[in-house]
Parts: C-alpha cells; structure tokens; sequence
C-alpha cells in the first residue's frame, strides 16, 4: 500500500528531511571526530632524545679502508623517546633486537630486509624518503650516508644492534641544521 508522502513546514517530504537532518549529523559527527583526532595529534609530545642510550661496544680501524672505522654500537629507546632529523656518516647495518621502531628516511641510500619467515629470506626494498616505516625484531636496514628520524613506535624498549663504516674522528651522530644545529655522539 503506497501512502501519500507527507511534507513539513519547509516543503520537503518527512523522509526527505529526516535523510538531510541525518547527513548534517553524520558530517558534524565527522567533523568532530576530525577535530579531535588533530588536537590530540597536536597534545602529542615529539620524540624525547634522553629516552635513547647509546652505547659503544667495539671500534677498530681495518687496514683494508684508511681512515675509515669499524664500529659496533647497541642502541636502545625506552617508550616515548625518539631523535629528531639527524644524519650519520658512511654506511650503517642496523637490526632491530627488540621492539617495534618508527623509521623515516630523509635522505641517503636505503635499503629494508624484513625478518625472515621459517628459512626463507626475504627479499631487500628501497625505502621511500619522507615516510615513517615500522620496523619488529629481526628486520635491518642497510644504510649509506643516511639522513633520518627515528622514534620509539611501540610500548616496550626499541634495542637496535648498529655497525658502520665511518670515517675516524667524525662524530657518530650530527643533528641536522634548522632542527637542532648540535652535534651530538
């Protein structure tokens, strides 16, 4: 049985209105969940620097590359600790220990393995620059002249076991200018 539709004071049929007051409500629902997740996105401190531990663990310097070093360091970043953009010289290997660690390459040669899966390796992929990836345990990076920003990503300790080919006498990390302008090691 088809009923005549019946129309409200501005004119348009109650379905008519109910669909647009149903729109309107979604879009400020929208809107409001927008606006929240950018305040919250804002309220977010940035990576804290003194929540990573370096640590030197060897250093030699092999005959076959003068004036270059061969360093093994362990890396660890509590939760919510990060560095800003930065840049290491030469060329870095870095495996992810433990954790769940936020990368985003800004410049240099990068190249991801992700962990292999039973005894299969899996295949090496050039990282985009500008875009944070998320790294677990057992993925590495093999990196040259590398330019990056790196954060804790998860709630547990980020442990990265790093060896690089450096020159001697530079230091390990050297914050970039326009962030922070400091060197660091």
């Amino acid at each position: 049985m088809n009923r005549p539709p019946v129309f409200t004071a501005s004119g348009l049929s109650r379905r008519a209105a109910l669909g647009r007051a149903a729109a309107v409500a979604a879009a400020l629902s929208l809107g409001h969940r927008l606006s929240a997740r950018a305040a919250a996105q804002e309220a977010t401190p940035p990576p804290d620097p003194e929540r990573v531990v370096g640590e030197l663990l060897g250093v030699g310097q092999p005959t076959s590359t003068p004036g270059m070093e061969l360093i093994l360091r362990r890396t660890t970043i509590a939760p919510g600790g990060g560095l800003p953009p930065h840049s290491h010289p030469g060329s870095l290997l870095l495996v992810v220990d433990a954790g769940t660690w936020g990368y985003t390459a800004l410049g240099g040669t990068i190249q991801l393995t992700r962990a292999a899966v039973g005894s299969t390796a899996t295949p090496s992929e050039a990282l985009p620059i500008g875009t944070e990836v998320l790294l677990t345990a057992g993925d590495w990076l093999f990196v040259e002249d590398p330019q990056d920003d790196i954060r804790n990503a998860g709630e547990e300790d980020v442990v990265l076991l790093i060896a690089g080919l450096t020159p001697v006498g530079e230091p390990f990390t050297t914050f970039m200018e326009n962030m922070e302008g400091t060197p660091a090691s």
